[in-house]
């Protein structure tokens, strides 16, 4: 019957919202510090990622991919009014830099390219992988689903990985995980594209990076 249904997932739904808290994100940029944004990178190798692992079967961005979750990225942070240094691929390209004990090191790598461009402060964002929906909006036959890390790293002596937010999502229908009711409401009940889904991945880091 329809209208028990109803009654258990507005129930879940209620239970839900009444035991989220809104927790103010810690500010670790202060106005004094400029901040750079990396663009969107893939690792291919380990030396090139910061925390994590890479999936056997990583599915590898093309460029059209990488250069829309950038403009995605950059329209979320302009909300914030903040006069960020966004760093082209270009900028980013080169040999990675080294530890002191003279290994590859992403995080010696990212800080330098920071203080190349005269910044304090980098957010580097990383698509571990990326896999479009099959379907369409209202119906798919495969969900899109989507797994990226955002870092704040301050490229400052000595150099710190301030904090990382991960975003790992795969869609899945309401009937399968009434956890998700939030989530299912959000987007309007329909199936997103795998873009649509990084950018929630944005949002989440915009709030927990405090940026």
């Amino acid at each position: 019957m329809r209208y028990p249904r109803f009654l258990l997932l507005l129930f879940c739904f209620s239970l839900l919202a009444a035991c989220q808290k809104a927790e103010a994100p810690q500010r670790l940029i202060t106005d004094d510090l400029s901040v750079a944004v990396a663009p969107f990178t893939q690792p291919r190798q380990t030396a090139e990622l910061l925390s994590g692992f890479i999936p056997e079967d990583q599915v590898k961005a093309d460029a059209d991919t990488l250069a829309a979750l950038d403009e995605a990225f950059r329209q979320k942070l302009a909300a914030s009014k903040r006069p960020y240094i966004f760093l082209s691929h270009a900028d980013v390209d080169g040999e990675p830099a080294l530890d002191a004990r003279g290994r590859r090191s992403a995080l010696a790598t990212w800080a330098a390219r920071a203080r190349t461009a005269g910044a304090d402060i980098i957010v580097v964002p990383q698509l571990i992988d990326l896999r479009e929906r099959v379907g369409s909006g209202a119906g798919a036959l495969s969900p899109a689903s989507v797994n990226e890390d955002f870092y704040l790293i301050d490229a400052r002596e000595p150099v710190t990985l301030l904090q990382r937010c991960h975003f790992a999502a795969e869609q899945k229908a309401l009937a399968n995980d009434v956890t998700r009711i939030l989530s299912f409401f959000k987007r309007k009940g329909k199936w997103l594209t795998a873009q649509e889904l990084a950018a929630e991945g944005m949002a989440k880091a915009v709030e927990e990076l405090g940026l």
